[in-house]
């Protein structure tokens, strides 16, 4: 659970076992009872007690509970690394960026859009076929039961054969089809800027998800070392107040009540700790590694400012967000689609040359009746639709109000936007003030406890104004963890909804025009299109 604080930039340093035991052997070697003091305000740590908080003993206490050998802070510091280094021993240590490359090359999603892209590259290429000639064969066979005839001088010639073999050879090539071939590829090509859009999305997506996931991670791990710092708190008051009953000089309520907060403190513990298993499952989960492995992950929040205004953000998003370029491509389809169905109140057009062979035999090289088993021809002919019921006037009708219905969800996104960035700007600030606040809260929680306990020791205060204070000492500290964390989350999601990877990108990015870039490309496309 504290394996991260050994973590590095990159995979972390296998510790030696064998090292750690022999240097706790070494430290424990050195350590020697101290004497106690005559004096009535000696200083000593009694058990269970915080290492950092001085505890004096009135004269009353001193005569009640005599000294115990104790050791100094520093090698109790010193021994609680160890401990705490040693399960972390041969763990993988993951950075923010190494958590940010495994998400972005495994997830399943951003491997989904990939291969959605590639689809649409494909449907793109087979569009374009339809503006090349194409060429069909066909082979039939017929059998007639009767052979006709005909007589010439009294002599009759039989007219056909019993077996009849056919073999068709036709190249057709397109001339004008009321610009539907042109409207297809058109659409396709949109259908390929869509899909990488979709893409660069859920790339967005993934790496918003993994920062909030790695914070997460790192912020529960924070509140699993406050809830073990209250439970030893507590337990210290604990054994004080069973030590302060059993010599009668507090009431058995106080005990009690010094346990039942113990008790309360344990369960939440415990639920910590259970958040902290499926915090780090969550992680493991985003950057595909096995959900039940043991890792460490580098403690990195930042705690700068940000260095760029409400309004630039806003105007980045507005420019780069990939949901607006798919709005304006969805305006860009909806009106392909209008054109694609007007192209059925034109004529089409097709050139078609045709080979065709006939026999009686299957190798089809005649019946022996005619002279000519094989023949050539080329043809130009037109197809026009007349009449279907006004069945084309309905979908241009449709497709005019999805144009217009496409048209208004532009409207909505950028609304969305500049809604979803306003938020996050101010959540962000909002942790970012609330950091220095907390920061100073916990140090003063710190000496209101420190203080408090002591009179307590002294008999000047009672167990439940150590209870409070240790309970307000509690909810400072995981308030101070709660903002430096979701400062850092909030800055993520910033950043996703301005469109960029980071926060800082939005200080070094600039403003594009989406809506000119999507026309630039819409009429590159149409110009590159041959008008079929």
């Amino acid at each position: 659970m504290f394996a991260f604080l050994l973590s590095d930039a990159g995979p972390a340093k296998s510790v030696s076992s064998t090292a750690i035991m022999f240097l706790l052997f070494r430290i424990f070697l050195t350590l020697k009872p101290e004497k106690c003091s005559e004096n009535l305000q000696t200083t000593i740590t009694p058990a269970h007690a915080e290492p950092d908080i001085p505890h004096f003993r009135s004269g009353l206490f001193t005569m009640f509970f005599p000294c115990k050998p104790r050791v100094s802070t520093l090698k109790l510091s010193v021994i609680l690394i160890l401990l705490i280094a040693a399960p972390a021993a041969g763990q993988t240590s993951y950075s923010l960026k190494d958590c940010l490359n495994l998400a972005r090359q495994r997830h399943p999603r951003i491997q989904l859009q990939h291969f959605q892209t590639v689809q649409a590259e494909e449907l793109s290429k087979a569009a374009r076929t339809e503006f090349l000639p194409k060429l069909e064969a066909g082979y039939s066979y017929t059998y007639r039961d009767k052979i006709n005839s005909y007589d010439i001088d009294g002599l009759s010639f039989p007219a056909n054969t019993h077996d009849l073999y056919n073999l068709d050879i036709t190249l057709t090539q397109p001339l004008f089809t009321g610009f539907k071939i042109m409207e297809k590829y058109r659409l396709a090509q949109l259908g390929i800027k869509q899909a990488r859009a979709e893409e660069e999305l859920a790339y967005l997506e993934i790496t918003y998800e993994t920062v909030a996931a790695y914070f997460n991670y790192l912020k529960q791990l924070k509140f699993a070392e406050t809830a073990t710092r209250t439970v030893a708190r507590l337990e210290s008051q604990a054994h004080d107040s069973q030590l302060f009953f059993d010599n009668e000089l507090i009431p058995l309520n106080d005990l009690l009540y010094s346990k039942v907060k113990l008790s309360q403190a344990q369960q939440q513990q415990r639920r910590v700790e259970t958040a902290v298993l499926l915090s780090r499952a969550q992680l493991a989960t985003i950057i595909q590694i096995d959900r039940d492995s043991l890792f460490a992950v580098d403690d990195e929040p930042t705690q700068a400012t940000m260095p760029f205004s409400l309004e630039k953000a806003t105007a980045i998003a507005l420019s780069r967000r990939p949901e607006l370029s798919l709005a304006n491509f969805a305006i860009a389809s909806a009106g392909h689609q209008i054109k694609l169905a007007q192209s059925d109140y034109y004529p089409s057009l097709y050139l078609q040359a045709t080979h065709s062979r006939m026999g009686d035999k299957f190798t089809v090289d005649g019946d022996g009746l005619t002279s000519t088993p094989y023949n050539t021809f080329v043809s130009i002919g037109a197809t026009w639709k007349l009449w279907e019921w006004d069945r084309s006037g309905h979908q241009v009708r449709n497709a005019r109000a999805e144009l217009e219905g496409a048209s208004q969800t532009l409207k909505q996104v950028e609304d969305e936007i500049a809604l979803e960035i306003k938020n996050n700007f101010t959540n962000a600030a909002t942790s970012y003030s609330n950091i220095a606040t907390a920061a100073e809260e916990v140090k003063l929680g710190k000496e209101n406890y420190r203080v408090t306990k002591l009179r307590y020791q002294n008999q000047l205060s009672t167990a439940t104004e150590v209870l409070d204070s240790q309970a307000a000492l509690t909810e400072a500290e995981a308030s101070y963890y709660n903002a430096l964390y979701e400062y850092n989350i909030q800055l993520a999601a910033l950043a996703r909804a301005a469109g960029v990877d980071s926060w800082q990108s939005i200080n070094t990015s600039e403003p594009a025009a989406i809506s000119e870039k999507s026309a630039a490309d819409r009429s590159q496309a149409e110009s590159q299109t041959p008008a079929r």
